[in-house]
């Protein structure tokens, strides 16, 4: 039996060239011509039509306008000593915007790596079609997938929504279907890992990987089943969360306030502003709270792990966070479709902390030191413990199909972790308190 590897198949940073994108822009190629039609002098826009006239004209290369637009937006970025600024192409564009929003275009399965089918996600239109748990995907668009990559495989089974992709299958009794199986947005999971880990305590344990639009609502739901359970403390893990969406880290963080300052904000221009928790989103404002945190706990880990401290709504528990206190603003644009992304602004905490540790560096330790402070745990435990919250779990329908077929999955144990149990002993000590 081979073992079966979770796999989401998922629709899946100069001075010249800063130069050649404000060319492009001055000849009616670009897109945001009137904004630097206001920060260019005559002068420097004819300077720059010279340059770009020159280069088409009389450049062996035969740079299009598309191209030289694509290269100086990217030098431009580079330019900046942003250690977060990104410039991200066309080529990249829906990853980026998948990422951002938590959904990419699939078909919703999740395969082994022999390419069967563990089990397809329910209301799919995989499900919708009679593919289920240990049919075999045989060809992929009358391409047969012996003759490609895994790569290929993703790049073939992930697209725009409401586009179809061919499917020949294998189903367990031998038999060959052919499907026609429509892509659909697929929630990527940024919540994971939901259990109680002492249910005569009810110590419940749940991780969020990343901060994106769907995550406020997969941690409600989460919340939901482990409360069913019998929860009565949480561990709410964000190791190696690196951040994402500010907006979708304040929501996460108002569940367990009542309105209160999430986090204060200092943009390159204008005053300071606050921004608040949502109290209609306050449902477990007394739930006592243990945040588990390591050096790869960034931007909006850092947002919700400071404001349930300030607010005396959680301990912090782990190691010194990574310290990203900024912020970035996304400019997106079409034809050609590409994004750039820069940082504009601090954030600190309610209390006024500042987090930043990378940009004007002033030698001090920044990022957030816990209340509870722990070794810090070697790179196989780390590994470990970020391969099992990415596994995602069986939906009920499919669970004895792929308990008989995929015992592997789930089988496999979870990691020893100290720091969890750790956590789990403070919370028991709180509560009989």
């Amino acid at each position: 039996m081979s073992k079966a590897t979770p796999t989401v198949f998922c629709a899946r940073s100069m001075t010249l060239g800063a130069v050649l994108m404000l060319s492009c822009i001055l000849v009616g190629k670009a897109i945001v011509a009137p904004l630097f039609h206001e920060l260019s002098t005559p002068s420097e826009q004819l300077t720059l039509e010279l340059v770009q006239d020159s280069l088409v004209q009389h450049s062996i290369f035969s740079p299009s306008s598309s191209d030289l637009l694509l290269a100086g937006a990217a030098g431009m970025v580079d330019s900046l000593d942003d250690p977060y600024a990104d410039f991200i192409p066309p080529a990249d564009i829906r990853d980026f915007k998948e990422e951002s929003t938590g959904l990419f275009g699939g078909i919703g399965v999740m395969l082994d790596k022999d390419w069967r089918i563990i089990f397809p996600l329910p209301n799919s239109d995989t499900a919708k079609q009679g593919i289920t748990t240990g049919d075999t995907i045989l060809e992929i668009d009358g391409k047969n997938v012996s003759t490609m990559d895994s790569a290929n495989i993703t790049t073939k089974l992930s697209g725009r929504p409401g586009t179809t992709v061919g499917l020949k299958l294998r189903k367990l009794n031998g038999e060959i279907v052919e499907r026609q199986v429509k892509r659909q947005p697929v929630p990527s999971i940024t919540v994971s890992d939901e259990s109680i880990i002492d249910a005569e305590h009810g110590i419940a344990h749940v991780s969020i990987k990343s901060f994106a639009s769907s995550t406020p609502e997969e941690l409600s739901s989460a919340l939901q089943r482990l409360t069913a359970l019998g929860m009565q403390a949480l561990i709410l893990d964000l190791r190696f969360n690196l951040g994402g969406q500010l907006q979708d880290a304040i929501d996460v963080a108002s569940y367990f306030l009542s309105g209160e300052i999430v986090c204060r904000l200092r943009p390159h221009a204008g005053d300071e502003y606050l921004k608040y928790a949502d109290a209609q989103l306050s449902a477990y404002p007394d739930l006592p709270v243990i945040v588990l945190v390591n050096e790869l706990s960034a931007s909006g880990s850092e947002v919700v792990a400071a404001a349930l401290r300030d607010h005396q709504r959680a301990k912090l528990m782990g190691t010194r966070t990574y310290g990203k206190g900024v912020f970035q603003k996304v400019l997106s644009f079409r034809d050609p479709d590409f994004a750039i992304k820069f940082t504009a602004g601090y954030y600190l905490t309610p209390s006024g902390e500042i987090i930043e540790s990378k940009i004007k560096d002033d030698g001090k330790p920044h990022g957030l030191l816990p209340d509870f402070e722990l070794k810090k745990q070697t790179d196989a435990t780390c590994n470990a413990i970020k391969l099992w919250a990415s596994r995602i779990r069986v939906p009920e329908k499919y669970a004895a199909e792929v308990a008989e077929l995929f015992p592997e999955y789930l089988q496999h144990p979870r990691p020893e972790d100290a720091w969890i149990d750790t956590a789990a002993q403070q919370l028991i000590a709180d509560l009989k308190q």
